[in-house]
């Protein structure tokens, strides 16, 4: 039985989210941010906690038409190694498959090789690059995985 719960991101998650964010990023988004997402319609938010509540890892991800777009997944420090990344990106992926979506889309910092690693492993492929997308000027590479995209949707509009 695995010591982490998976439950929906909730308003009283939003500290320990920030205390995370400035753990783990060198660009954190702010609180507000994640109040907006949890708010906003077409969205998945999903934390990963701990035995005692305690925040391990995190995912936030928006639905952009038929592909959900990763915004934001996250382990804490600590808890790395462990395979929660791994855990929140097949939840994410059968959330997909129950709603009838196509793709998830990602962006990946370049320099972070090991996410890049963990997604490719998962079948994920590299589909273009957002020059300077973060902050800090560093590219980010769009990686995305198919899903349900067996026949073109085409309504003849």
């Amino acid at each position: 039985m695995s010591r982490f719960t998976e439950r929906v991101a909730l308003r009283g998650d939003q500290a320990a989210l920030e205390e995370a964010e400035r753990e783990c990023f060198s660009d954190p988004w702010p609180g507000r941010f994640f109040a907006a997402e949890m708010e906003g319609s077409r969205r998945y938010c999903r934390v990963l906690v701990d035995a005692g509540g305690q925040l391990a890892a995190y995912t936030f991800c928006a639905w952009q038409f038929l592909d959900l777009h990763v915004l934001k997944i996250a382990t804490r420090p600590g808890f790395r190694r462990q395979g929660l990344a791994l855990r929140l990106m097949e939840s994410a992926e059968a959330y997909v498959a129950r709603e009838g979506g196509e793709t998830v889309t990602l962006e990946v910092r370049r320099s972070n090789v090991g996410a890049q690693a963990l997604y490719s492993a998962i079948g994920y492929s590299y589909a273009g690059t957002r020059p300077g997308y973060y902050a800090d000027g560093e590219d980010g590479l769009v990686m995305t995985k198919m899903f349900n995209a067996s026949e073109p949707r085409y309504d003849g509009a």
